[in-house]
């Protein structure tokens, strides 16, 4: 699961979303956990730049999340950059 915000309220649109892979030991894990993102967009709608704004637990899902976030494709924009905040969520009672 996502949640994406638009970091000035623009409107957008997600042309392309791939959800995380999470990780073999994620199965382990109990609980809630998410990693969010604040993500450079340019005007052809590919991300040019990333990082994790927080994590929680930490590095558990970071590299997936950001596996999966490379892949992500949005609208194009008369905007040159765009600015995002992207946050995947993991919750052990949805992936049992």
């Amino acid at each position: 699961m996502y949640e994406v915000d638009s970091c000035i309220g623009e409107k957008f649109a997600l042309i392309e979303a791939v959800s995380p892979r999470w990780p073999i030991h994620s199965e382990r894990f109990l609980g809630f956990g998410y990693v969010d993102f604040r993500v450079t967009v340019n005007s052809e709608g590919k991300i040019i730049e990333q990082q994790i704004t927080r994590s929680q637990p930490r590095r558990i899902f970071d590299r997936q999340s950001l596996r999966a976030l490379k892949k992500w494709k949005f609208n194009s924009s008369k905007h040159e950059k765009r600015c995002f905040d992207v946050t995947f969520k993991f919750d052990s009672n949805n992936h049992k």
